[in-house]
């Protein structure tokens, strides 16, 4: 209950969540704390709906409802928002459209227009081939005078092609600023609906919230109630029984007390097998007694050994190296004994069984605190794989977000298309969700790994596949056509280099027909070697 009342409260300062988020805290918080069968259903459209059972609380059927409700004032927030860019998605795809056939029609215009004048370039160049054929003045004059017509026409048409493109021009960019304000329109009405969804979904979320807290507190008050009953009745039980035992404990000890004093007094000629006996016992004991010696002296090797990685342990070493000096000290009293005192046999047969079972829970001691210091241990080396994990996983994260920046420029700068980020399920999660699981290892198996490899394996490709194939084949296209983009600009810085050059001998062929006319036809033949050369 604890820790459904802790998801509660962290869920209360929470502005905003998302919808599948908000579904799995309720799954869990039913889980914890009452014995539901829920089954999570993926709808149709996206959703999310539960189907509770419950045998003796109707509130989270109540719960049901207010989920479902919550999801269709969702939808309806999602759907009003997305509309405002689907009108905005429609307007660009018109735009393109119109601007697709406006070019078309421009590159028709142009092609037609090259056709002219290349016509026209022809006539004036046979026009020159003409005039360099005449012979007198003046049908040179009259051939000058024609051709002079020509150029001047053929330029009046560039002309007129460059002020129609430059009024298209004009109209285009008109254009251009008045789709920019537009769309600025459309960004304001989207962030303003959008706030206003945002406060509808965090106050309905509020309200939802406060219920789920009012109806787990009755269930807990009701559980701890039915809880303390069954304990109280499980004591009492557990009392009876352990009284029950008692009785039937000192009615045995008085049976055993009777029939050891019949063994005594059985066992009167049997002594001196006794005694064999317990001469063959001591030379048993004094050979384990040299096993133990030899066992000691391997601890202490032992201990040495690791004196430098279990410096910790030696105050807990010292302390089991006197034990042990005890235990010998204590077999030879006993030893001892049994010769002075074979009267007592059975006396010291207690004594001696005692003394063991004290050994054996000292030993057993020993054991269970070496076991919590190997835990430990591990727990240790958990934390220090989880640390370098993190640290790794920062780093890869990092590059992802890398990775996406660049995509989104390339869609947005050079597509000019919407960027849509990928889903990212494997950065969406928990960040602490293996520290959980290494816990739960190493209370399994010490040395059982705190990651399964083909889950880390899983993880790390989802990393390295953050960018598909496909766009990868999209950012190579991209890359051919800018290539081919670069080098139709160099051809066209080539073709106005030329076209510099025909307008300056264009000049120069102007400057010497204005010459031709001016000058007297017989006094001044030299324009007419100068049009000659050229």
């Amino acid at each position: 209950m604890s820790q459904a009342v802790e998801y509660i409260e962290s869920m209360k300062q929470v502005e905003s969540s998302k919808e599948v988020g908000y579904a799995l805290l309720i799954y869990q918080l039913l889980c914890a704390c009452v014995p539901l069968v829920v089954q999570m259903q993926m709808c149709v459209n996206g959703g999310l709906r539960f189907v509770l059972c419950c045998e003796h609380d109707a509130h989270f059927v109540k719960l049901a409802v207010l989920l479902q409700r919550m999801t269709k004032l969702r939808k309806d927030g999602t759907e009003l928002v997305t509309n405002i860019q689907v009108a905005a998605d429609f307007r660009e795809t018109q735009r393109r459209a119109q601007q697709k056939e406006a070019t078309r029609h421009r590159l028709e215009k142009l092609e037609i227009q090259a056709n002219g004048s290349l016509e026209k370039f022809e006539e004036i160049s046979k026009g020159w081939d003409t005039a360099m054929q005449k012979n007198f003045t003046r049908e040179l004059q009259e051939a000058l005078d024609s051709q002079q017509q020509l150029c001047t026409l053929l330029l009046e048409d560039k002309d007129k092609l460059i002020n129609d493109l430059q009024q298209e021009l004009k109209t285009n960019y008109d254009q251009y600023k008045k789709d920019l304000k537009k769309q600025a329109q459309d960004v304001e009405l989207l962030v303003e609906k959008m706030d206003e969804q945002i406060k509808n979904l965090s106050k309905s979320y509020r309200k939802e919230l406060d219920l789920i807290e009012t109806v787990f507190d009755q269930d807990r008050n009701a559980l701890l109630s039915s809880n303390r009953k069954k304990w109280e009745q499980m004591a009492k039980e557990r009392y009876d029984k352990e009284l029950q035992y008692l009785l039937q404990r000192m009615k045995k000890v008085e049976e055993y007390e009777v029939l050891l004093q019949q063994l005594r007094i059985e066992d009167a000629e049997e002594y001196n097998k006794i005694k064999i006996k317990l001469d063959t016992d001591v030379q048993i004991l004094k050979q384990e007694l040299k096993q133990l010696k030899v066992t000691l002296q391997q601890n202490q090797e032992k201990l040495e050994y690791n004196f430098q990685v279990l410096k910790k342990r030696e105050e807990e070493n010292t302390i089991t190296k006197c034990q042990q000096k005890r235990k010998i000290n204590r077999l030879q009293d006993i030893k001892n004994n049994l010769k002075i005192r074979c009267e007592k046999q059975g006396k010291q047969s207690r004594e001696e069984y005692k003394a063991l079972g004290d050994d054996y829970k000292r030993i057993m001691q020993e054991y269970e605190d070496m076991q919590k210091k190997m835990r430990h241990f591990v727990t240790t080396d958990a934390r220090t794989f989880k640390d370098i994990w993190l640290m790794n996983e920062s780093e890869v994260k990092e590059l992802v977000e890398r990775a996406l920046q660049t995509d989104r420029l390339v869609h947005e700068q050079q597509l000019a298309m919407p960027w849509v980020q990928p889903p990212l399920p494997f950065l969406e999660g928990d960040p602490t969700r293996f520290h959980g699981y290494s816990q739960r290892a190493s209370r399994k198996k010490l040395l059982k790994s705190t990651r399964d490899d083909a889950e880390a394996a899983a993880y790390w490709e989802a990393m390295a596949n953050i960018i598909p194939e496909s766009k990868l084949q999209i950012w190579s296209a991209l890359e051919m056509a800018l290539e081919k983009y670069y080098i139709a600009l160099n051809d066209r810085s080539k073709l106005l280099v030329e076209t510099q050059s025909l307008q300056k001998q264009n000049m120069e062929l102007k400057i010497l027909l204005q010459q031709c006319i001016s000058s007297k036809v017989r006094g001044r033949p030299s324009p007419t070697v100068g049009v000659n050369a050229v």
